[in-house]
């Protein structure tokens, strides 16, 4: 997968001064973003050193759209961009799939992956929120399934703000979802270094 992404940002090299910015940011989205979404779901989990590769193509497809030579800020030109890092794109993946089972728009297949957490009446204030998901604790200590969707799905859907999780309309979720993905990636990076 990586050799196919460097063979076309090689290509879009040679052709990039004659196109125009709008033009370049469509050309990635075409042949990379779109490539790089396609069931990026299976990426959870994923590798360190897997998703850093990943994103040093992003990376590349950014500087080829602002016609950069060095390699320095990066992350400002993503931002400017609108475009989420590698990993925010496969949690919003993710977290529109949960979605899509929670309101049970998702095949059977994935929706019987899920639960939503049932209140216990011991302890009403820490568990009101019907929004959170169980999670399946088998599953998350052994150490091949970390990446399963049972486990990875409930867990970021978890880590939403309730907010976000009670949103009725798909389309308005997706947009604050990368809003809110956009925002922690990003806004809450800067102010931790």
């Amino acid at each position: 997968m990586h050799y196919f992404f460097g063979d076309v940002l090689i290509k879009k090299r040679r052709i990039g001064s004659k196109l125009s910015r709008d033009q370049k940011i469509q050309l990635v989205n075409t042949l990379i973003h779109s490539r790089m979404d396609y069931c990026n779901g299976i990426l959870a989990g994923i590798d360190k050193c897997d998703l850093a590769r990943l994103q040093k193509v992003q990376n590349s497809a950014v500087w080829f759209i602002y016609n950069k030579q060095e390699r320095r800020g990066v992350t400002e030109l993503r931002k400017k961009l609108h475009f989420l890092p590698v990993e925010a794109r496969i949690k919003f993946k993710i977290c529109v799939l949960v979605y899509k089972c929670v309101y049970e728009t998702a095949p059977h297949y994935l929706r019987d992956l899920i639960q939503k957490r049932v209140p216990k009446p011991q302890t009403p204030r820490q568990n009101e929120d019907t929004t959170m998901l169980e999670l399946d604790h088998k599953l998350k200590l052994m150490n091949t399934r970390r990446s399963a969707f049972q486990v990875v799905g409930p867990r970021h859907w978890n880590s939403l703000p309730r907010k976000l999780r009670e949103v009725d309309s798909e389309d308005t979720f997706k947009s604050q979802l990368k809003t809110h993905l956009f925002k922690e990636f990003y806004e809450d990076a800067s102010t931790k270094t």
